[in-house]
């Protein structure tokens, strides 16, 4: 359970890394002229970033909730 743990923080963390590249680029765009199909394609890569993000934080909670022994029943990660 700890691996999972490690293993999802580190993945969340390239995900943010991901993220503020992206925005870091978006801000570049002001300069160019065919921004408008760049734009288009960060937003898209961001909605999914953003899900991948959240999926990976309610992991983390998760598996810090079993490791510390509290409730860990989120409605969001049952499987049924």
């Amino acid at each position: 359970m700890k691996r999972r743990l490690i293993r999802s923080r580190m993945m969340l963390s390239q995900i943010i890394d991901k993220i503020l590249d992206i925005n870091k680029n978006r801000k570049r765009l002001a300069y160019r002229h065919d921004r408008s199909q760049a734009s288009d394609n960060y937003e898209d890569e961001l909605r999914l970033l953003n899900k991948m993000a959240k999926k990976q934080a309610l992991l983390i909670q998760h598996y810090e909730a079993v490791l510390a022994g509290q409730d860990h029943r989120h409605p969001r990660l049952r499987h049924n």
